[in-house]
């Protein structure tokens, strides 16, 4: 059987932007490892917003969880390059929109996660997942945090009460004397 190519693997995994450049089979522990470098080296400076393809450095994040392929558990090591800004002097490193913020783990991983959490327990999920429970219980408050501020990100403070117009029309119900 001949083993799938790194362009199979990208196409499997959909993440924007990036391309599988290694695959390793850890058959032992029942999981892959996949090294993703960005397809472009272009990054936006948020200070000048200028663009910018000059790259100060290179990090690699590793032991990024992601939702296993069948029943194997899935690992990335992500390369994330670390730009210069010739225009402001300042480095910065672009925002990756897959993988989540003050996690080891893609968004879709924890999304799946607190799917599975609302109908289950953490404990549950943490061992299906292969994770440790604390660590997943933090990922799912800190998600589920991150999601409330995204869908209420105007929230304002009241200034004013309106008046319950059918009260009034019926003059019942008022509560001033």
């Amino acid at each position: 059987m001949t083993e799938p190519s790194l362009e199979f693997w990208t196409h499997l995994l959909r993440l924007p932007g990036f391309v599988v450049v290694h695959c390793e089979d850890n058959a032992d522990q029942k999981g892959y490892v996949f090294t993703i470098i960005p397809e472009k080296r272009l990054g936006v400076c948020p200070h000048c917003h200028q663009v910018c393809e000059q790259v100060h450095q290179t990090r690699t994040r590793e032991a990024i969880k992601d939702l296993p392929i069948s029943n194997y558990a899935v690992d990335l090591k992500v390369r994330v390059p670390q730009f210069e800004c010739r225009s402001c002097h300042c480095a910065f490193t672009p925002p990756l929109s897959f993988l989540a913020e003050g996690a080891h783990a893609t968004e879709r991983f924890l999304a799946k996660a607190v799917e599975l959490i609302r109908a289950s327990d953490v404990a549950n999920v943490a061992a299906y997942f292969g994770v440790p429970e604390r660590t997943l219980g933090t990922w799912y408050n800190d998600y589920v945090e991150r999601q409330l501020q995204a869908r209420s990100p105007s929230a304002k403070p009241i200034h004013r009460i309106g008046i319950d117009e059918l009260s009034l029309k019926k003059n019942i119900g008022s509560s001033s004397p």
